[in-house]
């Protein structure tokens, strides 16, 4: 009996963890085929947001298109930005010039833009909630 009560417990707390992941799809506009490379996208809390390598999820999938869509299933409920760019010399690093601006195409959730640094955890912020699909578009600058 205290097996089948052990089993049924785990079970229903398996339940409970499971529904409370949402989805978060990127659709990333303006990769230039031409120039190839890989896709690279994270999925980041507010502590070490934007530096790629500090994100919680990630993906680098090979350019094989203008428009691309990333997908990160089982995403816990909460705060996240994301960050996609065009890894053109794949070395998986974001490559910038003397001054620390990128030099290879990248872009953020809610459109937040570079301006004299990258963009604040705030402006880049979306929501994930439990059981749901949040669909976001990137586009490469």
């Amino acid at each position: 009996m205290k097996k089948l009560l052990t089993v049924l417990l785990l079970f229903c707390s398996a339940l409970v963890c499971q529904a409370q992941f949402g989805k978060v799809v990127v659709v990333v506009k303006g990769v230039d085929l031409s120039k190839g490379g890989l896709l690279t996208t994270g999925v980041f809390q507010q502590p070490g947001f934007p530096k790629m390598g500090k994100e919680l999820y990630g993906n680098a999938v090979a350019v094989t298109a203008t428009e691309m869509k990333v997908t990160f299933d089982k995403i816990p409920e909460g705060e996240y930005a994301v960050v996609s760019f065009q890894d053109i010399d794949k070395n998986r690093e974001l490559k910038k010039n003397l001054v620390g601006y990128p030099t290879e195409p990248i872009g953020f959730s809610r459109d937040a833009r570079i301006k004299l640094g990258p963009p604040d955890f705030e402006d880049a912020k979306i929501r994930v909630e439990r059981d749901k699909m949040v669909t976001i578009v990137i586009q490469l600058r």
